[in-house]
């Protein structure tokens, strides 16, 4: 279990630290979230995950953009939340958060079905992942079809032959690590066309 502490800002701002690590901006927690939020473009989804609560300053400013959409953040630091709440008590009914320790949580976690099934939207806020990077970076992986699992769990239907896909060493799959796998496999042809057009798009 990593430490978790919280000090008040000139602003008297709660900011969270993990191990004396600053999950959000000292100076200016606000700015740092509109300019991360400003970032984002258009939602495809009304559905949004965020990975990482941190201070939760990221997550205000999100909600503040879109009153439309639904927030989920998934964080594997239960000390954090009960600050984020007293907090942002306006977000109260309109942010879930899943806590998830590994993986494997995730995994079975009724979110992850519903990511899969909204196509729901997600980000990370890497300025508040701590000492959570690694795990957090698999979070992502999962969350967004980009592990050799999560495409395992994504594209069964489809009869790709998923053992040759555990040979790519590097975390993040892309659409260039499957298409091989495709060619290979016993499946329609039609379905390795939409593949194909896929890998033809993100060149």
């Amino acid at each position: 279990m990593s430490m978790i502490s919280f000090s008040e800002n000139h602003e008297s701002s709660l900011i969270s630290f993990e191990e004396g690590q600053a999950l959000a901006s000292l100076r200016d927690p606000r700015g740092e979230a509109l300019k991360w939020v400003y970032s984002l473009g258009a939602f495809p989804s009304n559905h949004i995950v965020v990975i990482g609560l941190g201070s939760g300053f990221h997550i205000s400013a999100l909600a503040d953009l879109d009153p439309g959409v639904t927030i989920t953040v998934v964080d594997s630091r239960e000390a954090l939340i009960p600050v984020f709440r007293s907090q942002f008590p306006e977000l109260d009914g309109r942010v879930n958060i899943l806590i998830a320790e590994n993986v494997q949580d995730l995994v079975r976690s009724d979110l992850y079905s519903d990511v899969v099934r909204d196509r729901a939207y997600v980000l990370s806020f890497r300025e508040c992942w701590g000492n959570q990077v690694s795990l957090y970076s698999e979070f992502f992986a999962h969350l967004t079809g980009r592990s050799a699992e999560s495409v395992k769990y994504h594209f069964e239907e489809f009869g790709i032959n998923m053992k040759a896909l555990y040979f790519q060493n590097n975390n993040l799959l892309s659409i260039k690590d499957v298409l091989p796998v495709v060619e290979a496999s016993v499946m329609p042809e039609n379905k390795k066309q939409i593949f194909r057009a896929l890998g033809e798009l993100v060149k």
